[in-house]
């Protein structure tokens, strides 16, 4: 789930924008829960799940600046991805001073929410650059996911084919799961994790690959993985 906050003190905007971005997680399936602040005081007051971003308007009244509190958070709350909204195009170049992701205009925020999104779990993946897994002669190795075709479990053993060879690790699939990007991986048939960032083509039993590979999708997957790649589709494609 992605814990998002907006903080802006126009209470209009700041409703406005929460059902923009509730209308757009409802579209994709995004997890999503959302703690709105007025000012700068509630937003540095907060002490719940730590935000994955925050939106947060450059002018916040009060003589209250946004550009310098995105500053102080940056130090905080070093994986909060901040985009900086505002009325005004001029602010663009004082907002690069700061650790940010995105610079939007508010009259532009319901057409470029799906890019911001796209950026902000793009980012969240990236936190995870590695996993690490058990090869049969017992060692540790640790993989991108980047760079993973598939998973294949193969009796007691799993397969897992990356863009420079194959490996056979201990490992189950369950375990694995719990390791991935969940957006960029799915779980597709008892014996197959594909990651959509390599399909070519969705058929209707599996997934071709762009290496010619084929992943099955079984019944008992079916539903939820096509989901899943409807959701990663709108973000990503």
């Amino acid at each position: 789930m992605l814990v998002v906050g907006i903080c802006d003190d126009d209470k209009i905007w700041l409703e406005e924008s929460k059902e923009i971005i509730i209308k757009f997680a409802q579209k994709t399936k995004i997890e999503l829960q959302i703690q709105c602040f007025s000012n700068k005081t509630q937003l540095l007051g907060y002490s719940g799940t730590p935000l994955d971003a925050l939106f947060l308007d450059i002018e916040l009244g009060n003589n209250e600046n946004g550009i310098h509190l995105a500053k102080r958070l940056n130090t905080h709350w070093n994986d909060c991805k901040i985009i900086c909204m505002t009325n005004y195009l001029y602010y663009a170049t004082e907002v690069y001073d700061t650790e940010h992701i995105w610079f939007i205009l508010k009259s532009q925020f319901e057409k470029k929410i799906k890019d911001v999104f796209n950026r902000i779990l793009h980012d969240k993946g990236k936190q995870q650059e590695k996993i690490v897994l058990k090869t049969i002669g017992k060692q540790m190795m640790s993989v991108a996911p980047a760079d993973i075709y598939y998973f294949e479990r193969e009796k007691r053993t799993t397969r897992v084919v990356t863009t420079w060879g194959e490996y056979q690790v201990w490992d189950k699939l369950d375990d694995i799961m719990k390791q991935l990007p969940e957006l960029d991986f799915s779980r597709c048939h008892n014996s197959f994790i594909v990651h959509f960032r390599y399909v070519q083509e969705l058929q209707r039993d599996g997934y071709l690959l762009y290496n010619k590979d084929f992943v099955q999708i079984s019944r008992g997957y079916n539903s939820k993985t096509k989901e899943d790649f409807l959701k990663w589709s709108i973000l990503y494609m």
